[in-house]
């Protein structure tokens, strides 16, 4: 039997380099998170850290880079959480394409309850976080592959049993993303409720992702009838959030 391999503990100097980072990273989430991201400067967040700016500045090039990362290991939790809650799918091979759709948006589900919590702040990382070319900044695109491996991962499992059309399955979750972050932007931008944001995201989602379902033709009909009703009850909504419900 293999000897197990014990790592070599941090010497000092990495061992404060990483407390460091950390009280930098839990100040920028405790000030941010209550204040918001654009009352909070750096010059606050180092005091709160017990650093000085100057270090502070050694580590993220920028208050949008130390946010990036901070809200990004938001999006970490959420990434397992979702890969937890889908493992029980391993091993199971079904040719329910429902099955398959309800996976997917149950992953988004957990995504868009992240955003009820913190719309603000959630607005700010999808709006700033394609603008950003620092290697702390783009930090965050190693959660954004996790995010799609996992979900390119059901629908490649879908299309395995024949439950979905063979649409190259990159594109299709690249899309579904690109509701959401069209979902944050129009939300941000049209005043609408943060709290009905997973459903009107649901929605949209189902319109992409049913008609890839390989059905019955007389199901995939009644289901593509069904989708162009919508599930919104439209006497419930103002006039106003009707106005906008497409746009």
């Amino acid at each position: 039997m293999a000897a197990k391999l014990v790592p070599e503990p941090l010497g000092l100097r990495e061992r404060k380099k990483h407390d460091s980072l950390a009280r930098m990273r839990a100040a920028a989430r405790a000030l941010m998170w209550d204040r918001g991201y654009d009352a909070v400067t750096t010059k606050e967040i180092a005091a709160h850290a017990d650093v000085g700016e100057a270090t502070l500045f050694r580590y993220f090039p920028s208050k949008l880079d130390l946010f990036l990362v901070v809200y990004g290991e938001e999006f970490g939790k959420v990434i397992d959480a979702c890969s937890k809650n889908d493992a029980k799918h391993d091993g199971i091979k079904t040719a329910d394409a429902n099955e398959y759709v309800t996976r997917i948006l149950a992953c988004y589900r957990m995504f868009a309850e992240l955003y009820v919590l913190y719309p603000d702040l959630a607005y700010t990382f999808v709006k700033e976080s394609f603008g950003s070319h620092s290697d702390v900044g783009q930090s965050g695109l190693a959660h954004a592959d996790r995010w799609f491996e996992l979900l390119e991962a059901i629908v490649c499992q879908a299309q395995s049993a024949r439950a979905f059309a063979p649409v190259d399955p990159a594109t299709v979750v690249q899309n579904c993303h690109a509701l959401y972050v069209h979902e944050v932007l129009r939300s941000h931008a049209r005043g609408l409720p943060s709290a009905d944001m997973p459903e009107r995201l649901r929605h949209r989602l189902e319109a992409l992702l049913c008609p890839l379902q390989i059905l019955p033709k007389n199901q995939w009909l009644k289901q593509l009838a069904s989708i162009q009703r919508g599930s919104v009850n439209p006497t419930s909504l103002s006039h106003g959030t009707r106005a906008t419900q497409g746009r």
